[in-house]
Formats: structure tokens, C-alpha cells, sequence
């Protein structure tokens, strides 16, 4: 378990923050109708401005993605935060100091991972501070610069030098060396004491999402194995979550449009070096879910990057299929295949920016890779190979999220193994009973219903919890727990606003409906919106009572009332009429 930052603290910080202040800070809002600020959406390309941002309910809504949330929601997306990083920014822009109820992880376990932080990142000023002084520097600048790496992206990547020899970290940090052995620079020796992990190699820091400091990568100056040495999964490094080069991907670019994942770290520093700066390398292990996850937080479309050889063709296929399961509808996957001889670094500086990207353009898409990829392991000029055809891609083809993509590609299928879709469709054990077909659905919109139309106004104008001076009447309805809760989180906070309450559903459910009320055009002229919402409550109420009397009527139909329950049908038929 992990910090906890206190819910009271956090209704506080919300009620004090401004959101138009905050993202007009970001974005240039404009004043438009109403109370709304208008603006073009951060978070998708469009011409004209459907990005609302209300002052009022402290909520923002994109009318053309459907963005939405409120001031953390906001950090999170536009600065790339995680939930903590975004409290802790928003406290610091007024003034806030952040309480923290710890749960089993004590401060000094906090403390001893911030000092491992902190050491790497001198040892990373160390390693710069040999590539510019040391005498073995010249072979390294020399290596570098035949790789075309320019002064200026060794300085933006961090770039340094482990010199020739096995105790030169270790006497620089002789005092934490325990710290050190901890963070993966030293090795233990078995008769005791300790020697340095990196040696002789160009070094190159790995950042995570923060820029902080977690681990290093070095590459071999000459001839020598392993080429690439990474450092070992420490309490701060895990290899299968982090990417090099996203860091920097992240600073260089306010939205990634797109991502390629290449090999190496010589890669990734090429391609920046030639203005591709979207470029980002898994460290020594092939990609997981973790790491295509963070990237599909950061962009919508992935280009994995591998020689045109038959490894290079089998890791290609890991990939795909641990993407598969992660595919959802609005994202795009493709796989570039290299030249012979040819790695991203190499091609990239013979053949320009323009060409490269072009290659990208020109990559398979994940369908397409997909098919002809199990093609190669059936005959498909026979019937039973396209059975066999059929049966090897939908074992796979059903680890994809239900949606559209997911149609599609059984649609492609069905074409390509000459079947009908029908046969590929899952059947219900009524699937070959005849059914009657369903009237159409009046087109005639139906009224919003009392229990939505108090949920939506209460959610929009938080105060209008005032004007409820009684329980709210029992109902057997869905939502009606929700509404209670929302009642008892607007009496709670009077000053709580449509983004403070949100906030107490995040990552639930229910959140995403409410969400949907809180920007639901109700169309109630603003003066008329008590009046509605008090309409709305007295509806409920007729609800209530008139569901009362049908449950005892029922009763009584079939196993007869009590005494007591006669004379309270009585009085409810008595005050109905």
C-alpha cells in the first residue's frame, strides 16, 4: 500500500482552485455564451472550438472527443501527471502544504527511495563529467561523433562515460556504497567488497515519466559482449514498465501523434538527432502490456520498428500478440520491417527524416500482419487449411476487446477464408429457434425521468441540495442509491462544486454516468431550474407513494394484510385522492 492523500484535503483544493485560471494558463480560453469558456480542444485536432470549460460547476467538457473532468482530470491529461503528481501541483500553485495518511510505508522507506533518486542522479553528473575530463574520453567522443551523435543531444539525453577499470563509481560514492549496490552500480564480490557494474562503456541515464533518474543502459565503446548492458530490476527500476526515450519524447512534444518502439538506445538518439523525436526503446526485454499501455496513455497510434529477418519477424509476432488484447476502437498499430544490414540508426542518417517517415506511412497495419502472418502456417488453397486458417485466427481474434475493430477484423477473415461472416459469430443455445421480429422503437423521445432529472440538476448546481428539507421517499429504482449518495456528498461540502463531486467518484462506475449528467444539455431556462427541480422531487414522491399502495394491493391479493397494514393502505389511497 502507498501514501494516501486525506478526501477532506482534496475537497478543500478543489473548492479553492479556479479551473479557467488553471487551463487557461495552458490554452487560450474565450469568453462565448453563458457562463462557459470556449476554446479548441487540447486533446484532439480540431478547427473549431468545442472545448466548454465552466466556471461555475469547475467542470470541462469537449463536445467533439468527449474529454471531460475537472481540475486534476485536467492535470493528469494536458501535464501528463499521475493522480498525486497533479494534488501536489494544484497545492503548490496556492500555497498548500499536502497531508499524507501513510499506510505500511514509512517515511523512512520514502526517504531511502528519494536518496536513491538523488544518488543516481550524481552518478549520472559523474558519468557526464568523465566523458568531458577522463582519458579514456576521446575514444568515447569519437565513437559518438562517428555515430553522428551531435553535443546537444548528449546533453538532452544525459550521455556519459564508465571509464576503463572496476572501482571508479565506487570510490567517487565511497560512502554509499551500500546505496549504490542497492541501485544496481555494484556488484558483490564473493570474498567480499565490491566492484563497479559499468565499465569501460558509453552510459546512457533512463529517466522515468518524471525525468527522474531510475537506471542506466551502456554500450560497449569497442569490440566486446554483452554489447548492451542494462541495470538490474531495483526498488526503483522495473524493465518491463519503463521505455527509454519517453521522457524526452514527452518534452519534445506537447502531443505524440504517434510513437515508433525501436531496439537500442543508439536508435532512439538517432533518430532525435535527425528530428524524428518521437522514438522510444523497451530496455533488453521485449514489450509487455505495461509498456503498451503508457503509450496508448500518450497516443493513439504505435509503430513497432524490427529487422526484416526471421527473428526479427518472430518478435514482430510476440508483439502483435500481446497488442491484441489491448486494441480498442480509435487506435492503430503497425509494424515497419527493415531493410537487410539495416537498423533504425543506420537507415534513418542514410536515407533522411523524409524517407524514414515515409517508410512509417508505408508500414503493415496490425490486420495486415495479422493474416498473411498465420497464412504462412496453413495452405490456404485447400478447404481444410482454411479450416484450419479460420480456427488459428479466432482463437486469437477473441482476445480482442469487443467493438468495431473487432468486427472488422472478423469481417476481413470471413473474406479472406471465403466463409460466411454468420459462421463466425458465437451461438446462443436459441440461436436456430425462430424469432419474432421486434417493432421498431418509437422515434418519438421519451421524457427524462424525475430520479434523472434531480440527478442532473443536483450534479450541475450542487446548491440546489438546499431546497431538499426531507428524506428522499424509498424507491426500487436504478440509480436510486446514487442519488442518496449524491445528496449526502452536497450536504456534506456547501460549497462543493460539479467537479468536487465527480471527484468522489473517480474510477467508479457511476462516474462515468454522472459525468454524463453534468454536461447533459437539460435545456431548463436558468430561472426555471428550481422550480424543475422541486417539480422533479414532488414527482418522485407521487412515485414513491404510488409504488407503496401496488406493493400492498399485491399482498393483500395474495397472502392478505396485517391490521397495521390495512390502515396504512387506507390512509395512502385517503391522502392520494
Amino acid at each position: 500500500m502507498t501514501e494516501h492523500i486525506p478526501r477532506d484535503f482534496i475537497d478543500q483544493l478543489l473548492n479553492r482552485v479556479d479551473i479557467v485560471d488553471l487551463i487557461d494558463s495552458r490554452i487560450t480560453l474565450r469568453k462565448k455564451t453563458g457562463n462557459n469558456f470556449f476554446a479548441c480542444c487540447p486533446f484532439h485536432n480540431e478547427k473549431n472550438p468545442s472545448f466548454s470549460v465552466s466556471q461555475v460547476k469547475q467542470f470541462y467538457y469537449c463536445f467533439g472527443c468527449g474529454a471531460h473532468g475537472n481540475a486534476i482530470d485536467f492535470l493528469i491529461e494536458y501535464d501528463r501527471l499521475n493522480f498525486p503528481e497533479a494534488i501536489e501541483t494544484l497545492a503548490k500553485q496556492i500555497g498548500m502544504e499536502v497531508p499524507r495518511q501513510t499506510n505500511f510505508r514509512s517515511p523512512e522507506k520514502v526517504a531511502a527511495q528519494q536518496s536513491l533518486y538523488d544518488l543516481l542522479d550524481q552518478v549520472a553528473k559523474f558519468y557526464q563529467n568523465q566523458l568531458r575530463q577522463h582519458k579514456d574520453a576521446e575514444r568515447a567522443v569519437e565513437y559518438l561523433k562517428h555515430r553522428g551523435v551531435s553535443g546537444v543531444i548528449a546533453k538532452d539525453f544525459g550521455i556519459g562515460l564508465a571509464p576503463q577499470g572496476w572501482d571508479h563509481v565506487l570510490q567517487a560514492f565511497e560512502k554509499s556504497k551500500l546505496q549504490l549496490f542497492e541501485a544496481g552500480m555494484l556488484i558483490k564480490k564473493d570474498e567480499g567488497g565490491f566492484y563497479d557494474r559499468f565499465r569501460d562503456r558509453i552510459m546512457f541515464p533512463i529517466h522515468d515519466r518524471r525525468g527522474r533518474i531510475i537506471g542506466f543502459g551502456g554500450r560497449i565503446i569497442d569490440v566486446g559482449e554483452p554489447k548492451y548492458l542494462n541495470s538490474p530490476e531495483t526498488p526503483i527500476f522495473q524493465k518491463g514498465h519503463e521505455l527509454y526515450g519517453l521522457y524526452q519524447a514527452l518534452q519534445a512534444n506537447r502531443q505524440l501523434t504517434r510513437i515508433i518502439v525501436v531496439e537500442g538506445y543508439m536508435d532512439v538518439i538517432a533518430l532525435f538527432q535527425n528530428q524524428i523525436t518521437y522514438a522510444v526503446a523497451t530496455l533488453g526485454t521485449a514489450t509487455s502490456a505495461n509498456h503498451l499501455e503508457r503509450l496508448f496513455r500518450h497516443t493513439s497510434e504505435i509503430i513497432f520498428c524490427f529487422d526484416g529477418d526471421t527473428a526479427g519477424r518472430t518478435a514482430a509476432w510476440r508483439a502483435l500478440q500481446v497488442t491484441l488484447p489491448l486494441m480498442r476502437d480509435g487506435i492503430q498499430v503497425r509494424f515497419m520491417f527493415l531493410p537487410e544490414g539495416e537498423d533504425p540508426d543506420s537507415l534513418v542518417r542514410k536515407e533522411g527524416k523524409e524517407h524514414f517517415e515515409q517508410r512509417m506511412l508505408n508500414a503493415s497495419t496490425i490486420s495486415d500482419f495479422f493474416f498473411q502472418t498465420i497464412a504462412t502456417q496453413t495452405d490456404m488453397s485447400s478447404t481444410d487449411g482454411r479450416a484450419r486458417y479460420v480456427k488459428l485466427a479466432t482463437d486469437l481474434l477473441k482476445q480482442i476487446p469487443e467493438g468495431i475493430f473487432q468486427q472488422m477484423m472478423l469481417a476481413e477473415l470471413a473474406k479472406r477464408a471465403r466463409i460466411d461472416i454468420e459462421q463466425l459469430k458465437p451461438r446462443s443455445p436459441t440461436a436456430t429457434q425462430t424469432t419474432q421480429q421486434k417493432p421498431a422503437p418509437s422515434l418519438k423521445a421519451r421524457p427524462p425521468s424525475p430520479l434523472r432529472v434531480v440527478m442532473t440538476l443536483l450534479i450541475q448546481q450542487p446548491s440546489l441540495v438546499e431546497l431538499i428539507t426531507t428524506p428522499i421517499p424509498l424507491l426500487d429504482l436504478n440509480g436510486y442509491d446514487l442519488l442518496v449518495q449524491l445528496i449526502e456528498k452536497a450536504k456534506q461540502n456547501p460549497k462543493v462544486t460539479t467537479g468536487g463531486l465527480l471527484e468522489h467518484w473517480r474510477d467508479q462506475p457511476d462516474g462515468k454516468l454522472l459525468a454524463k449528467l453534468a454536461q447533459w444539455e437539460h435545456m431548463i431556462p436558468e430561472a426555471g431550474v428550481q422550480h424543475e427541480f422541486i417539480g422533479a422531487l414532488n414527482n418522485l414522491s407521487k412515485l414513491a407513494h404510488g409504488n407503496a399502495i401496488e406493493n400492498l394491493l399485491a399482498k393483500a391479493a395474495q397472502i392478505g394484510l396485517s391490521p397495521e397494514e390495512k390502515q396504512s393502505l387506507s390512509e395512502l389511497i385517503t391522502s392520494k385522492k
